[in-house]
């Protein structure tokens, strides 16, 4: 996968219901910083943007999350592992979770692919932030694991869900079957 500056803008259609997300992601020495804006359909009107700040090794430091008509949400990841919200009170129940997961977003896939580097055959077990938007934005602990199957390949899975996500060359997905493709 590509090393050093990356500046890309990209847009996703969701397959499965009316939904489409617009992505501004740069990275560099300094770290990586995403801004996505997701626009759905998914049971009632959603728009959800959200803000992904990262170390350089795509360790995520920050999360904001905002969807109209409902309460937001933050969380910052701190050096030493823990998780705090927006209030700065710690969210314990996040202890050993390292990546997140936003539900409306084949982005966050890219987090744990580009953090862990796998080679063909290597997989990971993970503890994920994983980020409900239909539940009010509520964040939980999960666990998935990601497995790089090729050049271009990854099996995600998480409880009974898995599916094989294609992706370029920066780790970023280009087809995520039956529910998101890449526009550009």
């Amino acid at each position: 996968m590509m090393t050093g500056n990356l500046e890309r803008e990209l847009m996703w259609s969701a397959l499965a219901w009316p939904a489409t997300e617009h992505l501004v992601l740069r990275a560099d020495d300094d770290g990586v910083r995403a801004d996505g804006v997701i626009v759905a359909l998914d049971g009632r009107p959603t728009r959800l943007a959200y803000a992904i700040e990262a170390g350089p090794d795509w360790t995520v430091r920050r999360l904001t999350l905002a969807s109209y008509g409902e309460p937001g949400l933050v969380l910052d990841h701190r050096a030493d592992g823990r998780w705090f919200d927006g209030d700065g009170a710690e969210r314990a129940d996040l202890a050993g979770c390292v990546d997140v997961d936003i539900a409306l977003t084949p982005f966050t896939n890219t987090l744990p692919i580009r953090r862990l580097g796998l080679a063909a055959g290597e997989s990971a077990d993970l503890r994920i932030v994983y980020v409900q938007v239909d539940k009010g934005l509520t964040a939980d602990a999960v666990d998935q694991r990601y497995e790089r199957l090729g050049p271009d390949v990854y099996r995600y899975s998480s409880g009974d869900f898995s599916a094989d996500l294609t992706v370029d060359d920066d780790g970023l997905v280009t087809d995520y079957p039956g529910l998101w493709r890449r526009l550009a």
